[in-house]
């Protein structure tokens, strides 16, 4: 059996760690933070947390009983060399963290890689130079459903896609560059993206001054896909509604409700077809487990040379989407 890669987790905060005990998200996830699924992988031995707050540190050592705590990389090269890392920081300064870890052979990000595109573009450079596997978080791309959609399933479930609408908030870089991904995952390529009706956007997220803007993917297969803002104020949603010729699927609640409207015929005119809206078919959702298939997925990479599912090059297409933008307010050329 592989031993287990000794792991790192850099940033204990809600993603780190902190949605892992939040108990109504519990009901819907058994792995919410990078925490749960390290306390519990046989493949990554989990020994260290690096995060400046104290209290953060106090839970790594009491809660998950993780051996070596540090304040910042410096103190931790004294005392622990992983090989594997999960940053779970803000996407500032990532790239000077990772210089200070000569060992490493695996990433685990979450999304932006940088703060710019350029500083992503030399995050994912510097680690192929290193031969490090860089797995970012777009975890959509672990669902078992959802890699089913992408692979088969959609076309089986909606036919040939007319079009897609989608909502998110909480920011282009943060939420926005999901829904972006996802597009990319179950459709293919984008070949152009327009921002619409620059004048409603806002500023809201975690993400400092990150926009959130209505635009629409114009897809090399010939589909567009239409986003609307919506502020998480007033509730929280990313959702994506694709219509086909056999019917809509509609992909909510933040991917936990999938409802599959079938194509039947028309209940006011004769030799006419209409979308069941008022006649779903659920599907259950698979996501509370996405997080541990995208640590397993990693391993396999680490141990095995399998590929990976959500590598540094392919988040690279779709954050150069996303920082145009938010840089010309008038898409890709």
């Amino acid at each position: 059996m592989t031993s287990p890669f000794r792991t790192v987790l850099i940033g204990f905060g809600k993603m780190g760690a902190g949605f892992g005990r939040d108990p109504v998200m519990a009901r819907h996830f058994q792995y919410a933070s990078h925490a749960q699924v390290l306390a519990s992988h046989p493949l990554f031995s989990w020994e260290a947390v690096v995060d400046p707050s104290e209290k953060a540190l106090a839970v790594a050592r009491e809660e998950y009983h993780v051996p070596v705590v540090a304040h910042n990389v410096e103190e931790l090269r004294r005392l622990y060399d992983p090989e594997v890392a999960v940053l779970a920081t803000p996407p500032r300064g990532r790239l000077e963290l990772l210089i200070r870890l000569p060992s490493l052979k695996g990433l685990v990000v979450e999304k932006p890689l940088g703060t710019s595109l350029a500083e992503g573009r030399e995050l994912v450079d510097f680690c192929k130079q290193r031969g490090i596997a860089v797995q970012v978080n777009f975890w959509r791309r672990g669902d078992e459903f959802y890699r089913d959609l992408a692979s088969h399933a959609l076309k089986d479930l909606v036919g040939q896609p007319y079009a897609v609408f989608g909502v998110y908030g909480n920011g282009l870089r943060n939420n926005g560059s999901h829904v972006i991904d996802f597009v990319r995952m179950l459709f293919g390529e984008i070949r152009s993206a327009e921002v619409l009706s620059p004048e409603t956007s806002f500023v809201e997220g975690p993400i400092a001054e990150d926009r959130n803007l209505h635009f629409l993917l114009a897809l090399e297969s010939g589909v567009n896909a239409l986003f609307q803002a919506i502020p998480f104020k007033s509730y929280r949603e990313i959702g994506l509604d694709i219509w086909g010729d056999k019917g809509r699927l509609s992909l909510m609640q933040e991917s936990l409700g999938i409802y599959l409207y079938p194509r039947v015929q028309n209940r006011a005119i004769q030799d006419e077809w209409e979308v069941a809206s008022d006649q779903p078919r659920v599907f259950a959702s698979t996501c509370g487990n996405a997080l541990y298939r995208m640590y397993d997925n990693l391993a396999a990479v680490l141990t095995s040379g399998a590929s990976l599912w959500s590598p540094g090059e392919e988040a690279l297409k779709g954050e150069g989407i996303v920082e145009d933008l938010l840089t010309t307010r008038s898409g890709r050329s």
